[in-house]
């Protein structure tokens, strides 16, 4: 598999074994999964699958079930990161929605004297959202392609791009948070792949990420009372 060591260790930091991409059962803890990659000219799509339910290897072209993602998990969460930590750019405290949207597969970017490299989060940041956390932080204006809705202490939220579009719907936000999200109109959204939403993260942890180039990072307008759809919980 010609992915190259740098690349290779990027998606061992990416890539988390939660359920296999073929028949959507979980890994066992011993289980080692297989690594598929599909490509198709300049972009390739890499995933963990049992080793009974696919190939691993180089597979050309894009071949179902493998993108359907059905099976793919997400998680998010949403914090309040402290002004003190803002380093300037922002003298409130803001609300923010952390997801990381896929543990068991990457999108990768062949690059002319580069070669392959992990391109999950710079995908985002065609869809709109940047990756100078900074300017996010310390914009009050949304970002066009975010939006977001609040309905029962829990929030959703969407980014929508042409025929590109992810909903991440129902995430548990505190009462105060989301009085927060009400009085500024918006919350920002960071999307990463590094960081594990499911454990417990530092404030500092997050400011960094934000601001570090390794998360893609947007304002979400938060759709007036009574425009969010409601839908089944996460």
């Amino acid at each position: 598999m010609n992915l190259g060591e740098h690349t290779l260790s990027a998606l061992r930091v990416q890539l988390r074994a939660v359920d296999c991409q073929t028949c959507g059962r979980p890994f066992l803890r011993w289980q080692r999964p297989a690594l598929a990659v599909y490509t198709d000219g300049e972009y390739a799509d890499a995933s963990l699958h049992h080793v009974g339910c696919h190939r691993p290897g180089w597979h050309e072209g894009w071949i179902e079930p493998v993108l359907d993602r059905q099976h793919l998990s997400w998680r998010a969460g949403t914090f309040v990161l402290p002004a003190r930590l803002m380093l300037g750019l922002s003298s409130d405290d803001i609300p923010f929605f952390l997801v990381n949207p896929a543990f068991e597969a990457a999108l990768l970017h062949h690059r002319d004297g580069r070669g392959w490299q992990v391109w999950t989060v710079q995908f985002f940041k065609e869809l709109g959202l940047d990756l100078r956390g900074s300017t996010a932080l310390s914009s009050a204006g949304p970002t066009p392609t975010l939006a977001a809705s609040i309905e029962d202490h829990r929030i959703s939220v969407t980014v929508r791009s042409g025929e590109a579009h992810h909903h991440w719907p129902n995430i548990p936000i505190f009462p105060e948070t989301a009085r927060l999200v009400r009085a500024r109109g918006s919350i920002v959204v960071g999307v990463t792949t590094r960081l594990d939403v499911c454990q417990r993260l530092s404030h500092p942890e997050i400011a960094a990420g934000a601001t570090s180039g390794s998360m893609a990072v947007g304002v979400a307008a938060l759709a007036p009372k009574g425009k969010g759809r409601r839908r089944r919980k996460h």
